[in-house]
Formats: structure tokens, sequence, C-alpha cells
């Protein structure tokens, strides 16, 4: 079949055929016959009507109409087969010239996109070398002790740090607003919770108090409210302190720690888990480094629409997210200051940055021969069941629907072994300090083990590139007088 194939920009081609004559001289005749097998006529069962009759009840223009309908499809199939073209969604089709004796079509093709490995061993990145400090510890040892504190109720004025129960009621030019009130709300002073000024005007309240809060909304919010002065008519309940508890042998126990009784062996405990989540946190780091690296090398060729494609499914996933949180997108535009422009154009942006790390790491993997085999997937299934001491049987079952989603992850923990391989640091002076290279050198936090969810992750995923861009997820209370994010 006489045909011609023309590169366009951004990975797509223009296929001219000239359909053979005899091909479509055939398709005619098809058309015809499945026109005729629906034609009734006065004497004649459906299907039945003569050939001559048919002729004369079918206008050329129905048998050409159909006959395209039925070429279209096998035409494209066979170009693409004879050029090896790989399209990525279905073609534009212009009929350039038609008649009884001819047809010419042109194809618009958007063709996947195309990567081209540069540069993918032999590299390396700057690698920090993990250390805790001893203020680090404590740090760490009193947020703890912080978090296990208790609220204790007191009878004096409310300062920074306090917890302040009390009812309120917002008013915008003497009239109280939608979403602006709320009873026994608890509010820590000094969190930030709430629009700037509300919680430095509580600072001094006590039990029992009436108090008027003026404050000026911000001019990054929801329209109806920005930039506008509002009166809060505040009732207090309570003033709440907390109660921290001071670091002993007795606190320590309290805080439900495996295998952890004393303050010294918090401080190990500390000590250790810090310093792997700093390990990781490098290692993770490098190998992200030696990623970009190999992405950067790489040549990748896609077409826009691709891209666009994708920034359009996230920012309805972006609206989704808000619309859930009992905003709506306009609100969210508005207390974040961006624009629908200016959000989609960051969204294409990310977009096509996860768009090429995903499909040069697969590329990659296709390579290497790094696909996850069904004996390497029952292999991780078994090790993961003798961890939870669990029978091969029942993990599956738990498994369930999320195999699929476990053989990728364990996929993207043998991609990143062979890149670590192919791509190993100059100098691992971090190496002397990790507590071990098993993640189980941390002890864990809770009493006993606990057997895997279907949706728990045994395989470490990658931290950036492939990630969809995630929005800054705007708080689920409505209330007004709460800061904007």
């Amino acid at each position: 079949m006489k045909h011609t194939v023309k590169e366009l920009e951004n990975c797509k081609v223009e296929i001219s055929v000239d359909v053979d004559s005899d091909m479509w001289a055939q398709a005619q005749e098809r058309a015809f016959h499945k026109l005729s097998a629906n034609l009734s006529a006065k004497g004649f069962r459906k299907g039945h009507v003569p050939a001559a009759m048919a002729k004369k009840m079918i206008s050329q223009g129905e048998i050409i109409n159909q006959a395209i309908n039925d070429v279209l499809n096998p035409v494209y199939a066979q170009v693409l087969t004879e050029e090896k073209l790989n399209p990525f969604s279905r073609p534009d089709v212009d009929i350039t010239k038609v008649s009884d004796k001819e047809l010419s079509l042109v194809y618009k093709v958007t063709l996947a996109p195309k990567v081209t490995l540069g540069a993918y061993t032999g590299l390396t990145a700057k690698k920090k070398v993990a250390s805790v400090s001893e203020k680090e510890i404590t740090d760490d040892i009193n947020r703890r002790l912080a978090a296990a504190a208790e609220l204790v109720t007191v009878q004096r004025e409310a300062k920074m740090g306090d917890t302040v129960v009390f009812d309120f009621v917002g008013y915008v030019d003497g009239k109280e607003f939608e979403g602006g009130s709320a009873d026994n709300y608890s509010l820590e002073l000094g969190s930030n919770s709430f629009v700037p000024g509300f919680e430095e005007a509580l600072v001094g309240v006590k039990a029992g108090d009436s108090k008027d809060v003026e404050i000026v909304f911000p001019k990054q919010y929801v329209a109806n409210l920005a930039g506008k002065p509002a009166t809060f008519k505040c009732s207090i309940h309570e003033v709440k302190e907390k109660s921290v508890p001071t670091l002993s042998d007795e606190a320590v126990l309290d805080l439900n720690i495996k295998d952890v009784k004393t303050v010294d062996e918090l401080k190990e405990y500390e000590k250790k888990s810090l310093l792997q989540a700093k390990v990781d946190q490098i290692e993770s780091a490098y190998y992200n480094a030696i990623i970009d690296q190999i992405v950067a090398n790489a040549k990748v060729e896609i077409a826009d629409e691709i891209v666009e494609n994708e920034a359009k499914q996230q920012e309805e996933n972006l609206k989704k997210q808000v619309e859930s949180n009992g905003l709506t997108f306009q609100q969210y535009l508005e207390i974040t200051g961006s624009t629908e422009e200016a959000t989609m154009a960051q969204m294409k942006e990310q977009s096509l940055a996860n768009i090429k790390r995903y499909l040069v790491l697969e590329t990659l993997s296709a390579k290497e021969n790094l696909a996850v085999s069904d004996s390497e997937l029952d292999h991780e299934i078994a090790k993961m069941a003798d961890t939870y001491k669990m029978e091969i049987a029942e993990l599956k079952k738990i498994l369930g629907g999320q195999l699929d989603q476990f053989r990728e992850n364990v996929h993207q923990t043998k991609l990143q072994r062979f890149i670590l391989e192919k791509n190993p640091s100059s100098a691992d002076s971090a190496k002397e300090e990790k507590p071990s290279a098993k993640k189980e050198a941390a002890p864990k936090e809770e009493e006993g083990e606990k057997k895997p969810s279907a949706k728990k992750e045994t395989a470490p995923k990658e931290e950036s590139g492939e990630k969809k861009p995630a929005a800054k997820k705007p708080s689920a209370k409505k209330t007004a007088a709460k800061k904007a994010e």
C-alpha cells in the first residue's frame, strides 16, 4: 500500500495513504452487502431483496461511507506494522480524496514517548555523614515527654502554651457569618491555628470570662471575608496547662516502648532511631540524586497532550481533595493566593518531570531485565510470611488484590539495588556509624508485632520524581476564625 510518513513536532507524525484500488473495491462490495442485509421490500423478507433492486435503493454515498468505516482501522494497522510505529492514542483522520475508484487518507498520530538512555552507570553524587548530637537526643526525648503530657485545669489567667476551652461566635459588619462559631472549642495558644491576633488576644483570660476578640482577616482569604475586620464574642469555660512528665525510669515505662525500661535505655534507643533515620534520609537523597542524573542524561521525546492530560488529572484530584475539606476550588485559590492558570502551569511542570522519570526508569528496567518474575515474587512473599510468622496462603489472602502493588514494590527495590550497585558512592563514610544495614536495627515502638494489612508496603518506594504533585491540604475545620493555610 502506497503511503508516506512525515514527522511533525512534539512526537507526532502524519501518515498519508493511497488505499489500494483492489482493497477499496472490495470494501465497497462488502459495504453494499452489509447495507443490503438491512433492506426490506414488499414481497421480500428483510435481507433478501434482489441485488438489482437493492442497488436502486442504496445510494453510492451510503456505500462509500460504509466502506470508509470498514477500511480505516485495517489500513491504519497495516501502516503501523510496516513502519513499526507505536501510537499513544487514537489518530485523527482526514479524507483527502474519495470516489468509487480511489481513496486517500491522512492520519495524524500522537506517538508514545521515545526514550534514549544516556549514561546510567558510574555516576556519583555528594553524600553526607550521618551523626547524632546529644542535643538531638535530648530534644527528641523532650518531644516524647511533651506528647505524653496531660492537660490539667488551672485556676489562673491563660498564657501562651495553655489550652483554652471556650465558645465563640464571629460577626462581620454586625452580622453573624457562616462557619464563624463553635462550642467547647479547645485551642492551644501559640499553635498558630487561628488567624493572626486571635490567640494572642486570649492571653490573660480565665474561666468564666467573656471577651470580644477583634481581628482583621488576611487579604488572602475567602472572598467574602478577605481583609475585613471581625469581632468574635468568646465565653471562656476552662484554662488548661500541660503537665509534662519529668524524665525518670517510671516515666520511661509509661512511654510503652518495647525493650526500653530505663532512662539510659531510652537515650540509646533514641540515638539508634535518630541515626537510622538520618542514614535512611542520606541513602534516599543519594539515590534520588543519581536518578536525577540518569534522567538528565536521557533524551525523552513526549507529546504535549500527554503532559496536559496528566496535569488535568492532577487538577481534578486537587479539586476533589479541596472539596472534601469543605471548600470550593475558587476559595482554595483565593486562600493560597494563586490562580487556576498558575496552578495548571505548576502541574504541567511537575507532570512532565514525573513522566520523564517514570519513562526513563521503565526503559532502564526493561533494558537490564529487572522485571520481577513469579518465582521472585513468591520468594519475597515467603520472606514476608516468615517475618510475620504466617502461612504463605494466609498472607496471600491478606494481600488479595494488592499483589500487583506488592510486585511493583519488589520491582522498585530491585531497580534501586541495581542503580546503587552500578553507581556506588565514592566514600561511604556514613557506614561506620550505621547501627546495622538492616531495617530492624532500630527497636520497634509498639509492643508485639502486627500482621501486615493488604496495603502494607514492604519494599521502599522512590521518594520523589514519580509522586504526583500533592496540594497543601486545607483544614477540614471550616471555622472562619482559623488561619488560612
